[in-house]
């Protein structure tokens, strides 16, 4: 019975110890967002601007997601494994931030967040950064746990990482119909949708290719990056198959000087191609992750 509360106790300790460091990383929002300082220093009104609530939770949420990658080892003893938890937290945050500090100046580099959150509540604006926020979260726990606490081989792969994501989110405009700054800046919901189900796409195939067995590092960075040119090639197969398969009808009404048609402008195109995007990444990993070819040729 001792030995259940003394379990009991550690793991109410560790819990409020997470609540610290996530209280911690509030303040330290104000350092990539410095407009919002006042408003984290004050109670929060999610009626107020929804767009800003949206855009600040979704870090809550990624935050959440990486620690889920964090273990606590009590056999070490209490307080060294607290304090490798709260290094590697320490850490994960940090790379975090930085992760979507670097994605977001790459996706919105015409954009700025003082502008488009604060001022035009851009709705379409915060359900980009939110994606961003859930899929570089769901990264960084893959790469962190693939590290298996070496911090030389956690840079190595959030680096290279971020190299494959930053390439990825350019793939955006080459496979979509809709014009991304034009939308955007219409606050057009069509766009968000769309470009949700493209970024969970790529977070999922490019988790993926990161998920598998390394004895050597730099064997382990050739394997990765050959599955993310195969997934690549695999990936526009499935989106032109899905296409034939489940067609759709546009209207012939144009915008003068032949720009988007007004059906893509609307969200129910926008759930249409990110709907194309997600499933075609998903069929893609299988294709890619879970085909065993085993020993096609007899050795003698």
């Amino acid at each position: 019975m001792a030995e259940i509360f003394d379990r009991l106790v550690i793991r109410i300790l560790l819990a409020a110890f997470v609540c610290l460091m996530i209280y911690l990383y509030r303040y330290a929002h104000v350092i990539f967002y410095p407009s919002v300082k006042r408003q984290v220093l004050k109670r929060i009104n999610p009626a107020e601007n929804p767009a800003d609530t949206l855009h600040l939770f979704a870090r809550l949420v990624g935050i959440s997601i990486i620690f889920s990658s964090i273990t606590f080892n009590e056999t070490s003893g209490f307080f060294l494994s607290l304090f490798h938890f709260a290094v590697w937290g320490t850490i994960a945050i940090i790379l975090y931030l930085l992760s979507l500090y670097i994605i977001e100046s790459i996706v919105f580099y015409n954009f700025d967040y003082t502008d488009e959150i604060l001022k035009s509540r851009n709705m379409s604006y915060a359900i980009i950064s939110f994606c961003h926020a859930i899929v570089i979260a769901y990264l960084t726990r893959t790469v962190m746990m693939e590290a298996e606490n070496s911090l030389i081989i956690l840079l190595v792969l959030w680096l290279y990482m971020l190299v494959i994501v930053g390439f990825s989110v350019k793939y955006y405009t080459l496979i979509s119909k809709l014009s991304f700054n034009r939308l955007l800046i219409q606050k057009n919901l069509s766009l968000c949708f769309s470009y949700a189900g493209f970024s969970l796409g790529a977070g999922i195939i490019i988790s993926s290719c990161f998920d598998q067995e390394h004895y050597d590092i730099t064997v382990y960075c050739i394997q990765v990056l050959l599955k993310t040119i195969l997934s690549l090639i695999i990936f526009p197969l499935f989106k032109k198959g899905l296409v034939r398969i489940f067609p759709i009808k546009l209207g012939d009404e144009r915008s003068h000087g032949g720009q988007i048609d007004t059906d893509m402008q609307s969200v129910g195109y926008g759930f249409y191609e990110g709907c194309l995007f997600i499933s075609g990444a998903i069929l893609t990993t299988m294709i890619v992750n879970r085909i065993q070819f085993g020993t096609i040729y007899p050795f003698f």
